[in-house]
């Protein structure tokens, strides 16, 4: 099983590679400009995001750590809870800005993309800080 896992992301490793490819081919040199400079920036950082924590929770199975825990479940819980309330303003934001977005595409997208940014960051500061 664990080496099924490894494959599959090995797998959707190069076939993420061969579409942004094919992409880069058929849309030439002009493709990755402004915002969708930063857009492509924050997939890679949700992707490289994604390994890691892949990698980490294999390592803790390996160890015998339990996967899930009381602990971790009000972690998750209270990140959600923070993260929503973020993206609420992030989406207030988007909507005031609309006329600096080149099209609603990209207004989608860059919003989804920045909430998950906004979980991951949430989720980080909220291990870092947990109180209770």
């Amino acid at each position: 099983m664990k080496k099924t896992r490894k494959t599959l992301m090995i797998a959707s490793i190069l076939f993420m590679g061969a579409i942004w490819g094919f992409i880069a081919f058929e849309k030439g040199t002009n493709l990755f400009q402004g915002l969708d400079l930063f857009i492509f920036i924050l997939i890679i950082a949700g992707g490289v995001i994604a390994l890691v924590a892949a990698f980490k929770r294999d390592k803790e199975i390996k160890a015998g750590l339990p996967v899930e825990d009381e602990l971790s479940t009000r972690i998750k819980h209270k990140t959600g809870y923070y993260a929503y309330m973020a993206s609420l303003y992030m989406w207030l934001f988007i909507f005031i800005f609309k006329d600096k977005f080149p099209d609603v595409e990209t207004r989608l997208g860059g919003g989804i993309l920045l909430s998950c940014l906004i979980w991951a960051i949430t989720k980080f500061i909220v291990k870092q800080k947990f109180d209770e």
